[in-house]
């Protein structure tokens, strides 16, 4: 089995979270509410417009039009596949850091999410190395949730509410895109190209000195689960 790993430097990382936005736009289709909500119409989308009160701004009017809301539906991803942390250190400036974290599911080498599944809906393959979930066997018990460490698993709605419960889904390391030759969207959206992904020997190869955690990373985890990951972590000087 070939193991892709993502590569995160945090030291280039800007925390404007394009990676999230990219991959809610990629991958909007396969959000777990998908058949309980409707995406954004005409009608929800316009509470996005700017306010006419405001008296600036790129508003609707006789001139340019009503805003498109294409764009803005395919933001309309529920699930926070990918996510960017900030963890602040220090208590008195100028000894003071606001550091980011951006990850997604890490597609372990050892996932806690498989062995608890008790309807076998979640597996990893052989050619990426990717862990991936059969939405279709999912009876969302939260049992993948509960375990996994990193929060990888994403269920829309609380699963103690009321109502339908919609299906687990996560990061399934944009297959789709890794399929056609192309890189995850969060990895080819990075305006700082603090994100790589590619196979672990070609990582170890090119980052020599990549460490398997950073600052705010769960090191107590890294053992039990043995995420693929790598970091350039960012350095603290006080």
């Amino acid at each position: 089995m070939t193991q892709y790993a993502f590569f995160f430097n945090q030291k280039r990382c800007l925390g404007c979270k394009t990676c999230v936005i990219a991959c809610k736009e990629w991958n909007e289709s396969k959000r777990g509410d998908a058949n309980l909500n409707r995406a954004l119409t005409e009608e929800t989308a316009g509470t996005f417009d700017t306010p006419a009160s405001w008296g600036a701004g790129a508003r609707p009017d006789t001139l340019n039009g009503a805003h498109s809301k294409d764009i803005l539906r395919r933001f309309d991803a529920k699930e926070d596949w990918r996510r960017v942390t900030f963890f602040e250190f220090g208590t008195k400036a100028p000894n003071i850091a606001i550091v980011p974290l951006s990850i997604g599911c890490n597609h372990c080498s050892e996932p806690a999410c498989i062995p608890v599944c008790p309807v076998k809906a979640i597996s990893k393959e052989d050619k990426y190395g990717a862990v991936r979930v059969d939405s279709s066997k999912c009876i969302s018990c939260g049992a993948c949730r509960a375990a996994c460490p990193w929060d990888a698993p994403q269920y829309y709605k609380d699963l103690q509410a009321e109502g339908p419960r919609p299906p687990m889904t996560k990061c399934d390391l944009c297959y789709d895109r890794l399929e056609k030759g192309l890189k995850p969207a969060c990895v080819a959206s990075c305006p700082g190209r603090a994100l790589e992904l590619l196979p672990v020997e070609e990582i170890l190869k090119l980052h020599p000195n990549a460490t398997r955690t950073a600052l705010g990373f769960k090191q107590e985890d890294v053992n039990r689960t043995k995420p693929n990951i790598y970091f350039e972590s960012r350095e603290l000087f006080f």
